[in-house]
């Protein structure tokens, strides 16, 4: 019977093999376990063991790494090291220490370089901050003594 409904043909003349409605292999059960069952071990979507990554080592795929350009650090170097020289500013010292530190750990650690980095800006902006307070404090010390 062909169309909706009715009962389905039968295997003779199926060209699968009759599939549809077909019994087990002889010999046994499905070898891919009762329907609902875990897939075999390899296959795809198969469970990992806990701790394992999934992508290997290099991570999951369309995330870059983001690593600290050696630009950002020779630049807070270098601004660290002219609020030094003209400046007379002693805070400055720590920025150059941490830009430094974090231009060694660039190619090893780059997440360290990387919060190195913003802590040499932050404080040459400290030095910075402090310097001006400073000039504002003795130009009116010495308007006020002047006058």
């Amino acid at each position: 019977m062909s169309g909706y409904g009715g009962q389905p043909p039968s295997a003779e003349g199926d060209p699968y093999g009759g599939a549809y409605g077909a019994q087990p292999p002889p010999g046994g059960a499905d070898p891919y376990g009762a329907y609902g069952g875990q897939p075999p071990a390899g296959a795809y979507g198969a469970q990992q063991p806990p701790g394992v990554n999934p992508y290997g080592t290099y991570g999951p795929p369309g995330v870059p790494s983001k690593r600290v350009s050696s630009g950002t650090i020779t630049a807070a170097l270098v601004c660290n090291c002219v609020a030094i020289v003209l400046c007379c500013n002693f805070v400055a010292i720590a920025g150059v220490v941490t830009a430094l530190n974090a231009q060694r750990r660039a190619d090893t650690d780059p997440r360290s370089a990387r919060n190195l980095t913003i802590w040499s800006w932050s404080l040459f902006a400290a030095s910075t901050v402090l310097g001006i307070i400073i000039g504002i404090v003795y130009l009116i010390a010495v308007n006020s003594g002047s006058g």
